[in-house]
Formats: C-alpha cells, sequence, structure tokens
C-alpha cells in the first residue's frame, strides 16, 4: 500500500506545466488521437507552428503523417529515451530552446526525468493528455513507469 501511496505524485497526479509558446510540440508514443488532438489544439491556439509525432513504423504513412504542420518520425529505439534524443537531432538543427511534449499523465515524471537530460533542449513544457485507465492499467503502469525510470538512471542518453 506504501509503495501504491508513494506512486500517487509521481503518476497519478504528476507536476505538469501550463502551455506557453515553444519552437514545436512533439507528441511522444503512443500517437493515440487524444494526444494528437490535444496538440493540433495548441497549434491553433497559437503555442506553437508545428507538431512531431512519434509513431511506429507502420503508421508513417497513415493520414495523420500527411496532415500539413505535422511530421512523423520514428526513432531508434522506439522508446522515450529515443525520442529525447530525435527531439535532441531536431533542436540542434533548427536551434530550438524550448519545445512541449505530450504524453499520459501516468509518463509526465519518467518522460520529463528523461528530456530534461537527453532532449538537449533548455525549456522543456509537459502536457499531459488525460488517458483514463483501469485499476488492472493502473498497476500495470505503476510497474512499467517505474521499471523505466530504473533503465533510464543505468542506460542515460546512451544511443542504443
Amino acid at each position: 500500500m506504501a509503495i501504491a501511496l508513494a506512486g500517487i505524485p509521481i503518476y497519478v497526479v504528476p507536476h505538469t506545466d501550463k502551455p506557453a509558446r515553444v519552437d514545436a510540440i512533439v507528441v511522444i508514443g503512443p500517437p493515440y488521437s487524444d494526444r494528437i488532438t490535444l496538440a493540433q489544439h495548441l497549434v491553433s491556439e497559437g503555442y506553437a507552428d508545428h507538431i512531431y509525432l512519434s509513431v511506429p513504423t507502420q503508421e508513417l504513412t497513415t493520414d495523420v503523417c500527411r496532415t500539413a504542420g505535422i511530421t512523423c518520425f520514428h526513432e531508434l529505439p522506439f522508446t522515450t529515451r529515443g525520442e529525447a534524443r530525435f527531439t535532441h537531432k531536431q533542436a540542434a538543427a533548427l536551434n530550438w530552446s524550448s519545445v512541449i511534449v505530450i504524453t499520459g499523465q501516468y509518463h509526465i515524471s519518467r518522460a520529463r526525468y528523461i528530456f530534461d537530460r537527453c532532449s538537449g533542449v533548455p525549456t522543456v513544457r509537459m502536457i499531459e493528455s488525460y488517458e483514463p485507465l483501469s485499476p488492472t492499467q493502473w498497476v500495470h503502469q505503476y510497474m512499467y513507469q517505474t521499471a523505466g525510470f530504473a533503465k533510464a538512471l543505468a542506460v542515460g542518453c546512451a544511443a542504443p
């Protein structure tokens, strides 16, 4: 029970940021429609001009990847670390100083840890896409995210 309670501020109600004008929005996988819709809403509100969407290889040719203002990418490894490394390359090439990263609330804390260390972007704003989970899904996410934190600590930003 204590472990479950300790995870509440990390997985259930993590620290998120308010939107602000940034150089780009990066939607990390999986590319759920709610995440894409949120990113498109933020673009329509003027927070950024472009969305970078992490997708599995087989989705690189889908309609959403042909949408104006969206660039789909598939980085290896296809993990949060890979997505942060992709962001690092884009930031260096396009001189980004700020991004919004969109993911599920259960993933915010781990994504923040990895992006703060590996993206090379000075200002990373984490915005949650609320994704309701069943109790079984919450148990899975607690275990998955905790294992992901351990891996991030062990592996760092190294290439695969």
